[in-house]
């Protein structure tokens, strides 16, 4: 199967911008082995460009802000207690780092460089 034909199969696959179970099944029962695997790595593809991951270090974010800012994304929070104060936030391939740890981890860095 050629990746145009590949492409609307993933696309068909979503229904109101959230994936339907139905529809991947259905899928799924139609194609090959092969192609289940470019079809899975086409979902998996879609599905992170779709989602904006939220790493905190506690647990009640402020949820409604984010989808203010990132309509269109299927927003997941973690809780990561490393980050110490702050937020984190993968979108598709780019991270954001707007934490406390990020910040001292940046003033060390540049002590280590300008003051050996």
């Amino acid at each position: 199967m050629n990746s145009k034909k590949m492409n609307k199969l993933i696309e068909a696959s979503y229904k109101n911008n959230y994936l339907d179970q139905k529809i991947v099944n259905k899928i799924v029962s139609l194609i090959s082995k092969q192609d289940l695997k470019k079809y899975i790595g086409g979902l998996k593809l879609v599905e992170k460009k779709k989602s904006l991951i939220i790493s905190s270090p506690i647990d009640n974010q402020d949820l409604k802000k984010f989808e203010k800012l990132f309509p269109h994304k299927k927003i997941i929070l973690k809780k990561d207690p490393s980050l110490m104060l702050g937020v984190s936030v993968v979108d598709n391939d780019t991270v954001y780092e707007f934490t406390l740890k990020n910040s001292l981890d940046k003033i060390m860095s540049y002590i280590e460089q300008n003051y050996d």
